[in-house]
């Protein structure tokens, strides 16, 4: 029998634990992707998620970095054949060899994630993306508004673009922050993250395309002509006219890398000296 559970949620960890099994259920009922499938739990805390991803006995690694938790769910599930748990930091994890391990399935990625670290655990799984099946995360909700934005309103910056390159996200429910604890200053939401390469093999140079889009959105309020022309060769921006007088969040995700592609272009052209 397991023994009970004494814990206090850590704010170093941003510990906010779910308490509502129904949500949980959701959450594991939202994969779409076909089996034989690899679940990836980012911060199992005390297993509310774990226990319904369990039900699909498939295998299964969670990434605890509570070692008090950690050894709660190899008491609580060890058991199992298809349980497995690696005690440390998902930011610090090689996740190309976890997945590497399991080369014959698909590896979907589940979790609760922290509100502290919520863009560097976004931007990993997007540096994955095309190792990765999918992933059902649960993030503030004001963070799942931005990842769905459309242009044109306040919400869409660089977030939205960057992980639109490599992902079709899907706003699935909200959370309200009365089901976790401690309690939350904020709702929660949960996204789904499809993983697709579409966008990703149009743009000539995705360094650039990155860097383009993150020094816009720096200087948001301005037109891009005066927030790209430190950026760029003397005399490229002449060449730009059709975008030159308009902001950032106006351009659809289309139009950056259209835009992108032919920046990379004229520069190739200044570079080799036509």
């Amino acid at each position: 029998m397991t023994k009970k559970l004494a814990h206090r949620p850590s704010r170093k960890w941003g510990q906010n634990f779910l308490t509502d099994a129904n949500v949980a259920r959701k959450i594991a009922a939202a994969v779409q992707t076909p089996p034989p499938r690899l679940l990836i739990e980012i911060g199992p805390g005390k297993g509310m998620l774990t226990r319904y991803l369990l039900e699909y006995q498939e295998p299964y690694v969670g990434i605890e970095i509570d070692p008090q938790l950690a050894a709660y769910l190899k008491e609580t599930y060890g058991n199992l054949p298809h349980f497995h748990l690696l005690e440390g930091d998902f930011l610090e994890m090689d996740l190309q060899a976890l997945v590497a391990n399991y080369p014959e399935r698909h590896p979907v990625v589940l979790g609760n994630i922290p509100y502290n670290i919520t863009s560097p655990i976004l931007f990993k799984l997007l540096d994955h993306a095309t190792r990765l099946r999918e992933a059902i995360l649960m993030v503030q909700k004001e963070v799942a508004l931005r990842l769905v934005a459309d242009p044109g309103t306040k919400d869409y910056g660089i977030l939205r673009i960057l992980t639109a390159v490599w992902a079709d996200v899907t706003y699935l429910f909200t959370v309200p922050a009365a089901r976790f604890y401690p309690r939350p200053k904020v709702d929660s939401a949960v996204v789904r993250l499809q993983f697709s390469s579409r966008y990703a093999e149009q743009i000539a140079d995705y360094n650039l395309f990155r860097t383009i889009v993150r020094h816009s959105f720096q200087q948001r309020r301005k037109m891009l002509k005066n927030s790209l022309i430190p950026l760029l060769p003397e005399g490229i921006m002449d060449k730009l006219k059709d975008v030159w007088r308009k902001r950032p969040e106006q351009l659809s995700i289309d139009e950056w890398i259209a835009l992108s592609n032919q920046i990379a272009q004229i520069q190739r052209g200044v570079t080799s000296g036509e």
